[in-house]
């Protein structure tokens, strides 16, 4: 067990690996695929982001109990998936840097991931949010490893969402108004077209097209 445990964090530590991975590692060691995952979490070697999707600490967070960037592991987690996603809604105003007020749960918006309730990854609330295609493809910033919508495409994802019971229509206007001053005219009448009628309607309403 030690001699798997040790292999493991030496060859993808600080990277994310798969359930298949990890039945590679545990014939080549001669392990319980099933036992050597619980014991590499309950240990604390790697922490669990999705069903099959693991994040393996380096020796250094391990050994110094180092706290670890959620958004970052989250961030690893979806790039080995594969698809378009981003970071949205209040997490993206946060990113943005419009906002110091914290929200306790990261939205992950992408085209194939959805959870009906909230779970929790490295300690932290995250909600999977599933869009159409299409609408990944626009208004996205990419900064440190990050990718997270720009504040128009945020505030224009407020007023979508709140339709599928993501978040309130209220709570969509209000996010409207209180940042519709520092967002970009000119960008939200090219991201418009992506988004249906009811959406621009708002727009039209609070004078922003």
């Amino acid at each position: 067990m030690k001699s798997a445990t040790r292999y493991l964090l030496s060859k993808y530590g600080g990277k994310v690996i798969t359930k298949i991975e990890i039945v590679d590692l545990c014939e080549r060691f001669k392990v319980d695929p099933d036992y050597f995952v619980n014991y590499v979490i309950k240990y604390g070697y790697v922490v669990r982001i999705l069903r099959g999707l693991y994040y393996v600490k380096t020796v250094e967070e391990f050994k110094l109990r180092k706290s670890l960037n959620p958004l970052r592991i989250l961030s690893l987690g979806m790039n080995r998936l594969g698809g378009k996603w981003y970071f949205g809604l209040y997490t993206a105003l946060r990113l943005n840097g419009v906002t110091h007020e914290y929200y306790d749960v990261t939205f992950v918006i992408s085209y194939s991931l959805f959870r009906p309730k909230i779970i929790k990854i490295a300690g932290e609330k995250v909600k999977f949010v599933k869009i159409k295609p299409g609408m990944a493809e626009f208004g996205l910033i990419k900064k440190d490893r990050l990718i997270y919508s720009d504040l128009e495409k945020t505030l224009l994802d407020f007023l979508y969402l709140s339709k599928y019971g993501t978040l309130t229509r209220r709570e969509a206007l209000n996010m409207l108004k209180e940042y519709s001053e520092k967002t970009s005219k000119e960008k939200l009448a090219q991201y418009i077209k992506y988004y249906p009628k009811k959406v621009k309607e708002d727009l039209v309403n609070e004078g922003l097209l």
